[in-house]
C-alpha cells in the first residue's frame, strides 16, 4: 500500500487530507455538542440536580440522627428505671436479711422472700442485657416486650415490697 502511495503522489495527498478531514470533523461536532450543551444550560442543571440530592441525603441524615437520639434516650430512660428497680430490690435484701436477725420473721418466711427477691433480680439482669443488646442492633426492636416485661417486674417488686412490709412490719 505504501509503495502504491509513493508512486502516486496524489492519492497520498488525498488519504492524508481524508484522515486530517475526518479527526477535525470528529472533534468539530464533540466541540458543537459540547457547546450547545453549555449554551442550554447543562452543567447547570447537572449541578442542580446533584445539589437536590445532596440535599435530600442531608435531610435524610438528619432525620435518622433525630431517630437514633430518640432511641438511645428511650434505652437510657429504661435503664435507668432498671437501676432503681435494683436499688430498691438490694434495699429490700438489706431489710430482709436484718428483719431475720432480729427474729421479727421465720426462717422459711425469710427463704422465701429471699428466692423472689432472687428470681427478680434476675429478671431484671435478663431484661438490662436485652437492652445492652437493643443498643447495638439495627433493627428488630421488641420494646413493646420489653416494657410490658419492665412494668411486671416492677409490679412484682410492688408486691414483694408490700409482702415484706407486711412480714416484718415495720
Amino acid at each position: 500500500m505504501i509503495r502504491h502511495l509513493c508512486r502516486e503522489p496524489l492519492a497520498a495527498v488525498q488519504l492524508v487530507a481524508t484522515l486530517l478531514l475526518t479527526g477535525f470533523l470528529g472533534s468539530a461536532c464533540t466541540y458543537i455538542e459540547e457547546r450547545r450543551d453549555l449554551m442550554s444550560g447543562g452543567p447547570q442543571r447537572r449541578e442542580a440536580a446533584a445539589q437536590a440530592e445532596l440535599d435530600a441525603e442531608r435531610q435524610r441524615a438528619s432525620g435518622l440522627a433525630a431517630q437514633k437520639a430518640q432511641r438511645e434516650r428511650e434505652l437510657d430512660e429504661i435503664n435507668g428505671r432498671l437501676k432503681r428497680a435494683q436499688a430498691s430490690l438490694d434495699q429490700q435484701n438489706r431489710r430482709l436479711a436484718a428483719a431475720l436477725e432480729a427474729r421479727r420473721i421465720s426462717k422459711a418466711k425469710h427463704d422465701e422472700l429471699k428466692r423472689s427477691i432472687d428470681a427478680l433480680k434476675s429478671d431484671a439482669a435478663d431484661l438490662r442485657v436485652r437492652n445492652d443488646a437493643d443498643r447495638i442492633r439495627r433493627n428488630g426492636f421488641d420494646d413493646a416486650g420489653k416494657l410490658k416485661k419492665l412494668q411486671e417486674l416492677e409490679q412484682r417488686r410492688r408486691d414483694l415490697e408490700a409482702a415484706l412490709q407486711a412480714a416484718v412490719g415495720k
